[in-house]
């Protein structure tokens, strides 16, 4: 049995509402423009301005994740992105190590109040550990919430020390300093952490106001802040939207209801690459190919579609949608008798239904073969004697 069909009788997510859809991806294009639009403002000096721009990017939700990464959760968690956080926690389980499970359980204790038992548990832990920087910067963020500010930005200058890059370490760090009005000392750490994560309007958003502090205090401040890269192309964000899709190739179905005058075409461009990520690790799986070609339709390449849903027909002979569709994509590059042998395959196949009759009536029509066209059509509406489409063709025909 083709993976196609032992797939069919799994029970299907809902797929979102289209405007749903709009609506998240419209909001999510917004935010990252209003993030563009922060660091240019950062770099022309004129920071107050900047900070409106990153507060705006933060009120329509824009996060440190990449955009499939987000979309990813938007679909598994059916529009609530963070409803999602438990699917993708398996993942995070394969990665436990012993310094995790500590600041687990350290966590754990805070939340129930037992707050000096958390810092201790940490404490053991660095004393076990001490190259750790998830360990001091944790040890630092707890002591922060007990303003205990002095040790806290020690522990996190620690975090740094062993790892230079640590995004969050440097932020907190810049929030110490900031905290002893020490505006250039944080501008220096934020600077560092933008340019780690230049699509953070968190990060933005004090860089902004750290600038703006020093500027204040007589400082002379310039700012090199970093340009976030095209959300739709990241390689991780890509990879776990791929397995989403690849477990539920399905929700393809909810891009492709998008209309076309209100969609990026970076959506589909970004689709199209999540499948081929999805089809490298799973060739021989005949609906990804199917949906593969449906996008590269979308994306107006309709001889790759054609080469696509082949491939899903070569491995799934009776796979009746991929048959439909190219039926459809050969009469629109003009290959009537190729279409019409894909959808007498379909038909055969048990996709006996009135529109693929009154498509396939079509073919025979532009073809002059007219008795044959005026059978498909009578078929169509035996199926519907409602489809007036069909009704309207067979009229115009010449008698058989």
């Amino acid at each position: 049995m083709s993976e196609n069909k032992s797939q069919s009788c799994k029970p299907k997510r809902r797929n979102l509402p289209r405007e749903e859809l709009l609506t998240l991806l419209k909001t999510r294009y917004e935010a990252a423009d209003q993030v563009r639009r922060g660091v240019c403002l950062l770099n022309a000096g004129r920071y107050d301005q900047a900070e409106a721009a990153f507060k705006l990017a933060l009120d329509h939700g824009c996060t440190d994740e990449s955009l499939p990464s987000y979309l990813a959760a938007c679909l598994l968690g059916e529009g609530k992105p963070d409803a999602a956080a438990g699917q993708f926690a398996e993942a995070v389980a394969q990665n436990e190590t012993e310094a995790s499970t500590r600041i687990r359980h350290a966590l754990t204790l805070w939340s129930l109040g037992n707050n000096d038992a958390a810092i201790q548990s940490l404490r053991n832990g660095i004393r076990q550990n001490p190259e750790c920087a998830e360990l001091h910067l944790q040890l630092g963020m707890l002591l922060t919430s007990l303003e205990r500010y002095e040790e806290a930005e020690l522990r996190f200058t620690q975090a740094i020390n062993i790892d230079h890059d640590h995004t969050e370490a440097l932020v907190s760090l810049a929030l110490c300093c900031g905290i002893r009005n020490a505006p250039d000392e944080a501008l220096q750490h934020l600077q560092h952490a933008q340019v780690r994560r230049p699509h953070d309007a968190r990060i933005g958003l004090l860089l902004a106001q750290a600038a703006e502090a020093a500027r204040h205090q007589g400082h002379c401040i310039r700012l090199r802040a970093d340009m976030p890269h095209d959300p739709g192309h990241d390689d991780r964000g890509i990879e776990e939207l791929s397995r989403v899709i690849e477990a539920e190739p399905d929700f393809v179905d909810a891009f492709l209801a998008l209309p076309t005058e209100r969609t990026d075409e970076r959506i589909f461009a970004m689709l199209l690459q999540t499948l081929e990520t999805a089809v490298g690790r799973r060739p021989e799986h005949a609906e990804l190919h199917y949906h593969c070609g449906r996008v590269l339709s979308r994306l107006g390449r309709n001889g790759d579609a054609i080469d696509e849903n082949e491939r899903a027909v070569e491995i799934d002979p009776t796979f009746t949608r991929a048959l439909i569709e190219l039926g459809k994509l050969y009469q629109q590059t003009d290959r009537s008798a190729d279409a019409a042998t894909r959808l007498e395959r379909a038909i055969a196949a048990g996709a006996e239904y009135a529109d693929v009759y009154y498509l396939l009536g079509n073919l025979y029509r532009d073809q002059g073969q007219v008795t044959r066209a005026h059978s498909a059509y009578r078929r169509a509406l035996l199926i519907n004697d409602r489809y007036e489409a069909a009704m309207a063709a067979l009229e115009a025909l010449p008698a058989a």
